[in-house]
């Protein structure tokens, strides 16, 4: 079965950077938003299509003054 991350991948018409990233993975936020706009809280989607976008939610472990380096996992990756 096809991961989620490769279809959005395959799908993508924007030429966007989408992180590998596994569900339960313990990650920066960096890897998987950019830093612009309000600082995400619980999930991040990213446009793929005109109608299509990848959302990653997930979970704070360890906040960090720089929310980049604010440390979460991933507990599911969905296509909108």
């Amino acid at each position: 079965m096809i991961n989620i991350v490769e279809k959005a991948k395959a799908m993508d018409q924007f030429n966007n950077n989408l992180p590998d990233v596994k569900i339960g993975g313990a990650i920066t936020l960096a890897e998987i938003w950019d830093g612009t706009g309000e600082v995400p809280e619980d999930s991040w989607s990213i446009q793929l299509t005109d109608s299509n976008w990848i959302n990653y939610c997930f979970d704070v472990i360890e906040k960090n003054s720089d929310p980049l380096n604010t440390v979460v996992r991933i507990s599911d990756i969905e296509l909108l």
